[in-house]
């Protein structure tokens, strides 16, 4: 195995936390063919190609509140079998009736999850042979706290951290 160095922060990066404001979700089952990973096993966690859809399906496009997503890519397992648990968590902001519609059947699904990063990488949570799932809990809050709606715990057990570096498909696929 070769390493590259890692010589840190050359200060043109941009380090902002949190992730972007909308995320994109696919129930798993609506996915004909899943991006691979790139050929060089050098870049094994990168995906160029973009998954391809099955007729009619698409992605969807989930709105978060600003400064509540956080996303955690853990390590899961023993020494000898080390994988990783990517988690997101995140709100939604009020219970309207798509939203109450969307917990209610999500529960019980399984997803793929893109997560675009404030500077543009997108992290995929979910695979061909892993799929996420959603912990939706409603809230009302206080008078005084952020409003009621939904804190949302997004996780999946997989072998890599994966980034995803493909259009995503946000249009019905003919």
């Amino acid at each position: 195995m070769t390493y590259a160095d890692l010589i840190g922060p050359d200060g043109t990066e941009n380090n902002m936390g949190g992730t972007a404001q909308f995320l994109y979700f696919t129930p798993w089952i609506d996915i004909a063919t899943f991006a691979a990973p790139a050929a060089l096993p050098a870049q094994q966690s990168l995906l160029t190609t973009p998954h391809t859809m099955k007729t009619g399906k698409k992605f969807q496009t989930l709105y978060v509140t600003i400064d509540t997503s956080d996303l955690e890519i853990a390590l899961n397992g023993d020494i000898d079998g080390i994988s990783f648990k990517p988690t997101l968590k995140c709100f939604y902001p009020g219970f309207s009736d798509g939203i109450v519609d969307f917990i209610n059947k999500a529960k019980n699904d399984k997803f793929l999850f893109l997560v675009p990063l404030p500077d543009g990488k997108i992290v995929q949570i979910g695979s061909s042979r892993f799929v996420a799932y959603v912990k939706p809990s409603p809230k009302t809050d206080k008078t005084t706290g952020r409003g009621r709606g939904t804190e949302f715990e997004i996780f999946c057990f997989q072998p890599d951290y994966l980034i995803y570096n493909a259009a995503v498909p946000l249009t019905p696929a003919a």
